[in-house]
């Protein structure tokens, strides 16, 4: 109920007006403090989600590729990515190069002349001798032809030197050397030396022929 003005013309209210103000200002008041808590409240709520949001978005787009768990087929560069102007690497694999063939060492090994040589010496026919041959053998070292064997008669010794040029020709001398060092037959023979293979040619003084075809022994 209103109070009673004052004798000055104011307002002065009463305790019961009093009273019945307050009840009426107080809920209003409550509703409005719950309404503005709950409205700032839900601001909050709502800007740490869309902040949460923002920052998955981003850590998926920023993450290393190896981090990531994988979903699927790769797929081609994001959107996000390009736009960030970051490079796409690519990787080539170069195809192995054939090995380069190693060097024949047979073949090098064949080319060179010093060895030992074996084959057969053959005289052509004599005055009183039949035609005939037989199995010697002999060495070339550093251009050098050396050799030795038992000659046919008893106490004779064949002794054989030569010399071979580089490119390839061959001079040899067969001498037939008795006890005390009296030599009684000389063969000249001149040839060639080819891929391990000494052939020459030539006769006695007396006019008879002789051959040599010998081959290096690996």
């Amino acid at each position: 109920m209103p109070a009673p003005a004052s004798g000055d013309g104011r307002f002065s209210p009463s305790g019961e007006g009093t009273k019945w103000l307050i009840a009426a200002v107080l809920p209003l008041a409550v509703a409005a403090g719950y309404w503005g808590f709950s409205q700032n409240n839900r601001h909050k709520i709502e800007q740490s989600r869309g902040s949460a949001g923002t920052a998955q978005i981003l850590e998926r787009e920023i993450k290393p590729a190896g981090q990531q768990r994988p979903s699927g087929p790769p797929a081609e560069p994001s959107e996000s990515l390009r736009g960030l102007g970051e490079p796409v690497l690519q990787v080539a694999i170069a195809a192995p190069r054939p090995s380069a063939p190693l060097a024949d060492t047979s073949s090098a090994a064949a080319i060179s002349p010093d060895g030992l040589y074996i084959g057969p010496i053959c005289y052509g026919p004599g005055a009183s001798e039949p035609p005939r041959c037989f199995r010697a053998q002999g060495t070339i070292a550093q251009g050098r032809i050396a050799g030795q064997w038992p000659g046919r008669d008893p106490g004779m010794t064949m002794f054989m030197v030569g010399e071979v040029t580089a490119a390839g020709g061959a001079q040899i001398r067969i001498d037939a050397a008795r006890a005390g060092g009296i030599r009684s037959a000389a063969i000249d023979l001149s040839g060639t030396l080819q891929a391990g293979r000494l052939d020459a040619a030539g006769s006695f003084r007396n006019g008879r022929t002789a051959t040599l075809n010998w081959r290096k022994q690996q």
